[in-house]
């Protein structure tokens, strides 16, 4: 890549102002943050920090970025770093590509931040060449194996919408049963998780759905797994001496 400018690189942003950048990250921020480990999280904010002047582009090497949080005071492994932008792949939050140098092999790469509430998004038209290879995302069939098989099976007749709608969707289900603070194995509450799902999907079918899958997947399940916790609780403990007198 040669001769390549900030104005360059600010093109492949699918953001129109800084503050439409900011605000998208703090969505996702928002949404996601549960799926990232306190490490995994440091890690995100330095390649945010990183993008910034390119308003969502991140044009640097893994190596600059970790000796760029180690001098903040954040140091992150690099297994670390590597695993966040797995996630941040997975979920959407990030696109991936290789630049290619004009004598042949790879450059470094560039992190392009995604919009939160776009479901499609339309290829960038560059007014200046630049030399990239995306990297594919990962596909359903070769799904994170922290996934369960059966919700895998589940969401997979709707992977035309989304290639890692499993992904995305158990990362969202981790991050409510976590919030919920049950002792035991998630894996016990997935014919729940499932049902939501299948909930979830009939009403985007009927169109009743004004946000995202994903944000009525999570305040949905969020709210059966909060119901399921009151009933487990109550069964243990049994009914209050004042409601069962009414």
């Amino acid at each position: 890549m040669q001769n390549v400018t900030k104005e360059n690189y600010k093109q492949l942003s699918p953001f129109q102002t800084d503050d439409h950048f900011k605000k998208e990250v703090r969505q996702h921020l928002a949404f996601y943050t549960e799926c990232f480990t306190t490490s995994e999280r440091i890690a995100l904010n330095q390649l945010i920090r990183t993008s910034i002047p390119h308003r969502g582009v991140a044009v640097s090497t893994v190596c600059k970025m970790l000796a760029a949080a180690h001098a903040s005071g954040n140091p992150v492994s690099r297994s670390t770093f590597e695993r966040m932008l797995v996630k941040a792949r997975k979920l959407g939050i990030i696109t991936m590509h290789h630049t290619i140098r004009e004598t042949g092999g790879y450059h470094h790469s560039i992190y392009i931040f995604q919009q939160f509430t776009s479901s499609e998004k339309s290829p960038i038209q560059l007014t200046t060449p630049i030399l990239l290879k995306k990297v594919n995302p990962v596909s359903q069939k070769t799904v994170h194996p922290s996934v369960p098989q059966e919700f895998t099976k589940a969401t997979a007749p709707f992977t035309d919408w989304e290639p890692n709608l499993s992904f995305k969707l158990w990362s969202i289900a981790e991050a409510s049963f976590k919030r919920m603070k049950f002792t035991d194995s998630i894996e016990n509450h997935l014919p729940l998780i499932i049902q939501t799902f299948k909930q979830v999907i009939q009403q985007s079918k009927k169109q009743k759905i004004q946000s995202t899958i994903y944000s009525y997947f999570y305040g949905t399940l969020l709210a059966k797994l909060a119901e399921e916790k009151r009933r487990i609780v109550r069964d243990r403990d049994g009914m209050p001496a004042w409601l069962e007198q009414m």
